[in-house]
């Protein structure tokens, strides 16, 4: 089994760790050391970022940045870059329910869970982060550094840039180009280009004036 070190010591680490273990074997943890508030994380070693090189070859372990969307992803493209530079390559994790058809093509440090649909043609760059159920789209271009929430469909020939954010069932019409550092809220249609660092939120559900056995009564169920 291939020998991994998880970068990360938050809740998206420990559940990447619980999709990780069935296939990898996964060594230590590993954070800056000013992170460091504990010496175990799920019975595994949490050990210091600047020195994890002296403590596990890069010949003989792969790592994986499994860090959320904080500062729009620039933390966890900062610490691939800064990985790759003490010699570290990185595995993609891909959940088996994914298919792969033969003319996608994915990048490297990508974290792609269960049931996720990648229709043909569509690329993946770098250090992304798939949630489960989530769609992309036949000819979509995913680039680098993004979260792309569950539910969440990108669309056929669709461009994502890089650094953006995609909550729960937000949506992305065809051939649209997200551009940089775009923050699309949960249940939000985008059907337009749009520019860089743009924010788009959809409003939430209303609450309605009756309690809900009245609301039935009201609907006829």
């Amino acid at each position: 089994m291939q020998k991994i070190l998880i970068y990360g010591n938050g809740k998206v680490a420990k559940i990447l760790f619980q999709f990780l273990k069935k296939n990898f074997h996964v060594e230590a943890f590993t954070v800056d050391e000013k992170l460091i508030k504990q010496k175990y994380i799920e019975g595994l070693p949490l050990v210091g970022f600047e020195k994890i090189h002296k403590k596990f070859d890069t010949n003989d372990y792969k790592m994986i940045i499994a860090v959320g969307y904080s500062q729009m992803n620039c933390i966890r493209e900062q610490k691939y870059k800064e990985a790759k530079f003490k010699g570290y390559s990185f595995i993609n994790y891909i959940h088996p329910s994914v298919e792969i058809h033969e003319n996608v093509k994915i990048g490297k440090n990508n974290i792609i869970l269960d049931h996720v649909a990648i229709q043909p043609y569509a690329s993946i760059g770098n250090s992304n982060f798939l949630w489960s159920n989530s769609v992309i789209g036949h000819g979509s271009a995913i680039r680098d550094y993004n979260w792309i929430a569950s539910g969440a469909v990108i669309s056929g020939d669709a461009i994502v840039k890089s650094r953006c954010f995609f909550g729960v069932n937000a949506s992305i019409g065809h051939n649209v180009t997200i551009e940089n550092e775009n923050f699309i809220g949960a249940n939000t249609l985008i059907t337009k280009n749009t520019g860089k660092k743009n924010v788009f939120i959809s409003q939430e559900g209303q609450k309605f004036r009756a309690e809900s056995k009245q609301f039935l009564r009201f609907t006829g169920a």
